[in-house]
């Protein structure tokens, strides 16, 4: 065999035996363990066997790219750091998401922009179609090419002597069986062969190695997707693009009065009811309402009532004429109203909110609802700047935005906050805390637990020795995380 066919054999081993050794690395890290530092340990390493073998075909870095990998190790690096079981959840859905998003983005052929949205499909179409089509290409290295004849005939007499060892097992299975029910002496000497091997026994060792040999070669049909991508060849004919005609665009002047219609709606309902919207602080409620009825009265309504409202500013942006002078200053004027009217709903929720906390406490729902509630209002911020700058890119910026403030979220630390304040509630108002929900919150909200336990003692100190008490000890390596250590740690140096 010449030395380029043996280069060749070499680059059709290599990737398949890394990709067994990182899925045996994989199982190492998540088999029967919680993930923790697991996660970001394993996505290097896959990084590392893609950029292995897939070099050649990699996008040139840019800042797109950088931007994705920096969000997915980010994402990746707070089930090392956080313990909020909430993100933890999440998560398990929005890592892999993005991960494939960004590998579609650098290694797919179609080199689509990061904020294209068929870079969804694709990405999809890498992780189902793509691997199950590459799953021949896992026997090709023992496809052995340029054989001499005399290779050859070794090569099929080794053949032979594979195939009779395999057709072998079953029989010699079926044999002894039936020797042993034959013969008691034999049968007892069988028996005994167990105690040769003393204690040892094969465990997980079978499920391990499934486990190992799945995700090993799932990697590999995943990496000779991108490098050897086969699709459905399109179908040949007269182009078909021309026989149909674009969506034409709204007149202007029938969304002016659509914004119009709406627009006094909303400033007649903002008006009427600015005064306990925004004064319930002050104790000035609707006739016969209680705290909880007003704060749940309408929250959803205003809610879905500001998607609407970005639903039509997509209409009035991108689907409506800009017409000339008077017409275009006229749709601009009503479409910032609309941005208007929406933040002042969003702020009515808010208030609504913040009231019913103040009454009743701080929960992790209420916190995420909270953080929407922000998100969607920096998003009517996008809006308006758009409006005034219409060449600005939404989608991408919308892409941006969404992404920033999940993992600006994730590494909140929302379980501290929540602790914090129902804490600082204790202090000021006249309504116990709820220590019960406070225990039950993850390790990110031991440090002040206990911090607030030193200064106060009470029921809380009692607790928390009780907690300890009950606690079961270290977990596995794979996962260690740095928020359970910590409270371990604090937790330990307070009961002594």
């Amino acid at each position: 065999m010449n030395v380029s066919a043996k280069e060749k054999d070499r680059s059709r081993w290599l990737p398949l035996a890394a990709a067994l050794a990182l899925g045996g690395l994989h199982q190492l890290l998540f088999y029967g363990a919680v993930p923790g530092i697991s996660v970001p340990l394993f996505l290097l390493l896959l990084y590392a066997y893609f950029y292995t073998f897939g070099r050649e075909s990699m996008r040139p870095a840019d800042p797109a790219g950088l931007m994705l990998t920096g969000a997915a190790l980010l994402l990746a690096l707070t089930y090392a750091v956080f313990d909020n079981p909430v993100f933890f959840t999440l998560n398990l859905l929005a890592l892999p998401a993005l991960v494939a998003l960004q590998f579609a983005y650098l290694w797919s052929d179609r080199k689509r922009s990061w904020h294209d949205p068929m870079l969804i499909p694709d990405a999809i179409g890498h992780v189902l179609s793509q691997t199950v089509r590459h799953v021949p290409a896992i026997w090709a290295p023992f496809r052995r090419s340029g054989k001499s004849p005399e290779s050859s005939s070794g090569s099929s007499a080794a053949k032979q002597v594979l195939y009779g060892l395999l057709i072998a097992v079953p029989v010699l299975t079926v044999v002894l069986m039936l020797l042993f029910s034959a013969d008691g002496v034999l049968r007892e000497m069988a028996g005994r062969i167990p105690d040769w091997f003393g204690e040892w026994s094969l465990g997980s060792a079978p499920s391990r190695l499934v486990w190992a040999v799945v995700v090993g070669l799932f990697c590999l049909t995943y990496l000779l997707g991108f490098l050897d991508p086969r699709r459905t060849p399109p179908v040949q004919g007269p182009a078909t693009a021309a026989t149909f005609d674009p969506l034409s665009k709204i007149p202007p002047l029938v969304t002016i009065t659509l914004m119009i219609a709406l627009d006094l709606v909303y400033v007649l309902f903002v008006a009427l009811q600015f005064s306990y919207l925004f004064g319930a602080w002050q104790g000035i409620l609707p006739e016969s309402a209680t705290y909880a009825e007003y704060t749940h009265s309408g929250f959803g309504e205003l809610i879905g009532v500001t998607l609407i409202n970005f639903a039509l500013l997509l209409i009035g942006l991108y689907s409506t004429e800009r017409g000339e002078h008077a017409v275009r200053r006229t749709l601009d004027a009503l479409l910032y109203l609309l941005v208007f009217c929406s933040a002042a709903m969003l702020g009515s929720a808010f208030s609504r909110l913040l009231l019913y906390e103040e009454a009743y406490g701080y929960t992790r729902m209420r916190f995420l609802v909270h953080a929407f509630m922000i998100f969607l209002f920096l998003l009517s911020v996008l809006f308006a700047l758009c409006i005034r700058f219409r060449r600005l890119p939404l989608g991408r910026w919308m892409v941006v935005l969404g992404v920033c403030a999940y993992l600006a979220l994730n590494y909140a630390c929302m379980d501290r906050v929540i602790a914090v304040l129902n804490l600082e509630r204790d202090e000021t108002a006249a309504v116990s805390a709820d220590l019960d929900y406070l225990l039950s919150l993850s390790s990110d909200a031991a440090p002040v637990l206990i911090e607030y336990a030193q200064s106060e003692g009470g029921q809380l100190d009692r607790m928390l020795r009780e907690k300890a008490e009950q606690d079961e000890g270290s977990s596995a390596w794979q996962s260690w995380n740095f928020s359970d250590w910590r409270a371990d740690r604090l937790l330990k140096r307070y009961v002594e």
